[in-house]
């Protein structure tokens, strides 16, 4: 069992603006993982047994659910804001409660970052990341060491409102951003609750293996194609200094069709190495980069601010407004391996 208190007030005032609110926005942030996905909806589909029969509850993402999480249960109630942009800045301005989920603070949002802070609705914080900016929300909840939000959210609505909202559909939700929030419990999970949680979850009867087919065998045969070029002609691996990286460009990324969640993932390949104890994935966007950062010991999480990102201790990440080639200069920097030469890709190694 999770073993840290909420605060009482905080659960009330909670509870009652669930009640109170005639109109619920829930918010996850850009480029949306498996734990935005699987809180989203599975908070959604609790305050659907909650919330007064006249509210409306709208589940938004920036640039809509990843097609890799389509399956989730009612997934098509997820706007995007890329597509619907109108709509989202609508229902953003009519909430009267507004829940953010699995981001820190507004400008994880990207571009609705001032629609949620022009937003006249109560706002609850609900997040497992550092640093939560205190004066964006009137309500936090956030533990940064536990799992993942998914977690949090089960815990959470278990002391608000018992189980009786749990059910299959919610349970596949929260425990699919569970267990992809933790590598499939290979990280982020040394707390027994992390595991709690997911019997629980599993309880419902939700098929944990058609969940695992559903998050790892879903390959297209170019994002395969994509991942051998990448670790034959992308993989840049310095022994001595520990560390691995992967580098593409939007040429890489056009060359094979494949975009940012396509290399969900990847950027783990850099830790199978035995060797490797830091790694790093960069992906360039139009007129920005993306860096992921991972680590087998490492505090990436302090790499990261250093980029204006932040995350966690063993898993972070940042947007670079700067060149790919600068962006990539300063990640070399930052791990300690600028100017040093790689092994050779078609060099075999012992």
């Amino acid at each position: 069992m999770y073993n840290k208190e909420f605060d009482s007030q905080h659960l009330a005032t909670f509870h009652q603006w669930c009640e109170d609110a005639c109109h619920i926005v829930l918010l996850s942030h850009m480029n949306a993982d498996g734990d935005a996905c699987g809180s989203l909806l599975g908070m959604t589909l609790q305050l659907d047994q909650v919330a007064t029969k006249a509210a409306t509850i709208t589940p938004i993402l920036p640039n809509g659910c990843p097609r890799n999480f389509l399956w989730l249960p009612q997934a098509e109630r997820i706007l995007s804001g890329e597509k619907q942009l109108a709509l989202c800045q609508e229902r953003i301005a009519e909430a009267d409660l507004i829940i953010c989920l699995d981001f820190n603070c507004a400008s994880r949002i990207d571009f609705l970052q001032d629609d949620l802070r022009n937003a006249k609705a109560r706002k609850i914080l609900v997040d497992h990341h550092h640093n939560p900016a205190e004066q964006e929300f009137q309500l936090i909840f956030s533990d940064p060491d536990i799992s993942s939000t998914s977690e949090y959210v089960v815990w959470l609505t278990q002391t608000l409102w018992g189980c009786k909202f749990f059910n299959c559909d919610v349970a596949r939700c929260l425990y699919t951003g569970l267990r992809t929030d933790t590598g499939g419990f290979a990280f982020s999970c040394s707390q027994p609750s992390c595991f709690e949680a997911a019997a629980l979850l599993v309880a419902y009867d939700i098929n944990p293996a058609d969940i695992h087919n559903h998050i790892v065998n879903t390959f297209t045969i170019n994002r395969m194609r994509f991942y051998g070029f990448a670790i034959s002609q992308r993989l840049q691996v310095y022994p001595t200094q520990h560390v691995a990286l992967f580098a593409f460009s939007l040429e890489d990324q056009r060359r094979f069709g494949v975009g940012g969640e396509d290399m969900e993932g990847l950027v783990n390949y850099t830790l199978m190495m035995s060797d490797i104890h830091t790694g790093a994935l960069l992906r360039e966007e139009e007129g920005r980069t993306k860096v992921s950062l991972r680590s087998k010991s490492k505090d990436v999480n302090s790499l990261a601010q250093q980029l204006g990102g932040g995350g966690h201790t063993k898993a972070a990440g940042a947007t670079c407004m700067m060149s790919f080639e600068e962006t990539l200069l300063r990640v070399q920097q930052l791990l300690g391996v600028q100017g040093l030469q790689p092994i050779d890709n078609n060099t075999l190694t012992a």
